[in-house]
C-alpha cells in the first residue's frame, strides 16, 4: 500500500513539475502582439485627456483637422468632377516624428492632381512633434491608415 500511494504521488508530481517548472524559469512566457500598440501617439494638446479611447479619438481627430486644414489653404482644379478616395500611410517613429510612407490614389486623381501627394507630405512632416505609441511601457514606431474623401464642394 505505502508503495502504490509513492507511486501515485510521483505520478501526479510528474505530470505537473514541468508546468511548474515552465512558470518558474520562462519568466515571459505571454507573445508580444505586434500589431497593435497599448496607447496610441498624441498630439500635445490630447495629452491631458483622461482614457485611451479619448486619447486615440484625439489623435484620429486632430490628424485629420491638421491635414484638411493644409489642403484648404490650396485652389484645386480639374476640368472633370472628381469623388473619390485614397489612403494615407503614416508612420509615427518612437521619436514621435510622423511621416508618409505611402499614397494610395487612384489613376485619375494623380493625373488631376499631381501635387496632392507633395501638399499631404508637407502637412506631415510639419506636424508637431508627437508624444509616440507605447507598447509594453517602450515607445515604438506605429503605422496608421488615413481615408481621404475627395468632394467637389458645391457653389453657392
Amino acid at each position: 500500500m505505502y508503495k502504490i500511494s509513492i507511486f501515485f504521488i510521483f505520478i501526479v508530481f510528474s505530470f505537473t513539475s514541468c508546468n511548474y517548472f515552465d512558470r518558474i524559469f520562462n519568466k515571459n512566457p505571454d507573445r508580444i502582439d505586434f500589431t497593435s500598440v497599448d496607447e496610441y501617439p498624441m498630439f500635445p494638446s490630447c495629452d491631458s485627456l483622461a482614457t485611451i479611447a479619448y486619447k486615440q479619438k484625439c489623435f484620429e481627430n486632430t490628424l485629420a483637422k491638421y491635414i484638411q486644414r493644409d489642403l484648404e489653404q490650396h485652389k484645386f482644379s480639374s476640368p472633370l468632377v472628381i469623388t473619390d478616395a485614397l489612403i494615407i500611410h503614416i508612420n509615427v517613429d518612437e521619436n514621435g516624428k510622423a511621416s508618409l510612407q505611402n499614397l494610395e490614389a487612384s489613376t485619375q486623381i494623380k493625373e488631376l492632381l499631381p501635387e496632392l501627394e507633395a501638399l499631404i507630405n508637407e502637412s506631415i512632416v510639419n506636424f508637431p512633434t508627437l508624444i509616440p505609441a507605447k507598447k509594453r511601457g517602450l515607445y515604438v514606431n506605429s503605422k496608421y491608415i488615413i481615408p481621404l474623401y475627395i468632394v467637389e464642394k458645391t457653389k453657392k
